[in-house]
């Protein structure tokens, strides 16, 4: 027996790191604020961002910021790292949309509902938005550390709690992505369609999905994009 019609889809939700920027860029925009945030404290020239972003280069993301502190024997206390982290999260970062994003929400915002779902550490989450200047595109935004910890992907609460927002029944939902390993585990699992969204230097795109995680499609362009919500 067939299976039956799924209606048309009436609310686009996409998440925002590696989907609508690039977030390698937000990460070296964070470590060059960190860089002059020590180089004023420190009175000194040195060049501390160079050496943070070799580090990410070569794939450490983790304890950056101890790792600066041995390399230039700075002697950083836990207080201090913390600090360096409150400059990084609270600095106002220089990123941009990836090319053609503005345009194809434009686009999208003609015909469906449009809404932001995003994991990630405030006021970071709140002030990338606000530099890529993309808040005018979406009927509703929700951060969700705003809700608290346990509203991050693959957690379904944030999607249940946006499609109730934007008026939507999940069957009539699709979310846009980028991370395989979390982005689609809770909308497969709703009902909503699942597209990911890829872009070249992704960070987390070919991280395996755990099973009944894949997206039900892949696009690289705004065109395959909207051929797939059709």
């Amino acid at each position: 027996m067939a299976e039956p019609e799924r209606p048309p889809v009436q609310a686009v939700v996409f998440d925002l790191d590696d989907t609508l920027y690039a977030e390698r860029d937000y990460v070296r925009s964070g470590y060059r604020a960190v860089g002059e945030h020590l180089r004023q404290r420190l009175a000194t020239v040195r060049r501390y961002e160079e050496y943070m972003w070799d580090l990410f280069l070569a794939e450490q993301t983790e304890k950056v910021f101890n790792a600066a502190g041995e390399h230039f024997g700075l002697n950083l206390s836990d207080q201090q790292i913390a600090e360096l982290v409150e400059v990084y999260r609270g600095h106002s970062p220089a990123i941009m949309p990836y090319t053609g994003v503005p345009d194809l929400l434009a686009r999208l915002h003609e015909h469906y509902r449009l809404g932001l779902l995003s994991d990630g550490y405030m006021p970071a989450q709140r002030l990338k938005l606000e530099a890529l200047k993309l808040g005018r595109f979406f009927d509703q935004v929700l951060l969700t550390e705003e809700m608290g910890r346990d509203w991050w992907k693959p957690s379904p609460a944030g999607f249940q709690e946006i499609a109730r927002r934007l008026g939507c029944p999940p069957e009539a939902c699709a979310y846009v992505g980028d991370n395989p390993a979390k982005d689609f585990v809770a909308p497969n699992k709703l009902g909503w369609r699942t597209i990911q969204y890829l872009h070249p230097g992704q960070l987390h795109a070919h991280t395996p999905a755990p099973e009944g995680a894949q997206p039900q499609a892949v696009v690289q362009a705004a065109d395959q994009l909207l051929a797939a919500l059709r």
